[in-house]
């Protein structure tokens, strides 16, 4: 039977078994009184009749105690149930749960309920969990921002007092200030990029691309500076074109990150294998330092580093934070990877199928 109608089968039921029970004992009695009085002959007094009308009318009552109970169970209780658990769902307590068992219609409002329920409050930890990572941000923005404006209101009050009389030193004050300045606006750059990657306007531009090329212009960006730094660079890149759709803007700002996220984190004369498989996926391996195993689940979070100190790295804190987010937007993933022969650690960009 539908589910939908149960409750009011089962109502309909009751209702009709008790009525044709009491219409059948009721008849019953008024047919064995009769009998007295028309075929035997009896002279039945009137409060007999009397006597069998209360009698009726309180079997009537007694045959739907059963009735009142099976509602006040299946109905009455649940519906109370849920009305309740809806007032402290109303107060925001998103873990409330309902637990009855009706067999009816009201079953599936107590599913639904509890469902509800729980998208509710796993929307509500998500939500929490965006606030939390939010004024972790900008506390973190704050801590990264305080010591370059700190030098440069210092250096900049010692040029404008007259303090600095040498020449030379003014030069390497202004030149401080400058890199402090260009430091402050790259930070401020990334974590643009970071918030606006999060805006419903923000979109990503998909279309076919050969990606292998892409990691190879990539490559080419940093070699120079891979050289410099004694970094001896393993290729292998399939020779033939591995077609993905993509936004080839955002994908190779993913590429650009982790390459650049090598040089920033890892002393001179390491070794670094970039390898694509036919399927797109890119392994970005380096014989580095190991990133420490108390930063490694939230590596991907912003201004987390890999390195000891977070006043001594040189990156922004926010690469693999604007990496991952973007491949989790391309329905892929970025994971870090230290099962690798020859290779302390390595990042798997992982590309959806399509």
């Amino acid at each position: 039977m539908n589910k939908s109608h149960k409750l009011r089968f089962q109502i309909f039921l009751y209702m009709a078994l008790g009525l044709v029970l009491w219409f059948l004992i009721s008849t019953g009695l008024s047919e064995i009184l009769y009998y007295l009085e028309d075929v035997r002959g009896m002279d039945l007094p009137v409060k007999w009749y009397v006597l069998l009308n209360v009698f009726q009318a309180v079997l009537l009552v007694l045959m739907n105690i059963p009735f009142l109970k099976f509602l006040i169970k299946h109905v009455d209780n649940p519906v109370q149930k849920i009305v309740e658990a809806l007032n402290r769902l109303a107060d925001g307590k998103y873990d409330e749960k309902i637990d009855f068992e009706s067999k009816n219609e009201l079953d599936d409002i107590k599913n639904a309920f509890n469902s509800m329920a729980e998208k509710l409050e796993s929307a509500e930890k998500i939500k929490q969990n965006a606030e939390n990572e939010r004024v972790l941000l900008f506390a973190n923005m704050a801590h990264d921002l305080k010591t370059p404006i700190t030098s440069i209101i210092g250096f900049s009050k010692a040029l404008s007092d007259g303090i600095i009389e040498d020449e030379q030193k003014k030069s390497e004050y202004i030149t401080t200030i400058n890199s402090k300045a260009v430091k402050m606006n790259d930070l401020i750059d990334r974590l643009f990029e970071y918030v606006k990657l999060d805006s419903a306007e923000n979109i990503l531009h998909i279309e076919a691309c050969d990606v292998s090329e892409l990691l190879r212009n990539c490559i080419a960006d940093v070699y120079a500076e891979y050289e410099d730094k004694k970094i001896r660079l393993e290729i292998q890149i399939p020779d033939s074109a591995v077609i993905k759709n993509v936004d080839k803007i955002e994908l190779s700002r993913v590429y650009t990150n982790l390459l650049n996220n090598v040089l920033k984190h890892n002393s001179a004369g390491i070794n670094v294998l970039v390898k694509m498989e036919n399927d797109g996926q890119v392994l970005i391996a380096d014989s580095g330092d190991l990133v420490p195993e108390e930063v490694r689940n939230s590596l991907f979070m912003p201004f987390v580093s890999g390195d000891k100190s977070r006043q001594s790295k040189n990156g922004s804190g926010l690469g693999l934070a604007l990496a991952y987010k973007i491949m989790k937007k391309h329905g892929g993933n970025l994971q870090l990877v230290t099962d690798i022969d020859n290779y302390t650690k390595g990042f798997l960009v992982s590309l959806p199928a399509r």
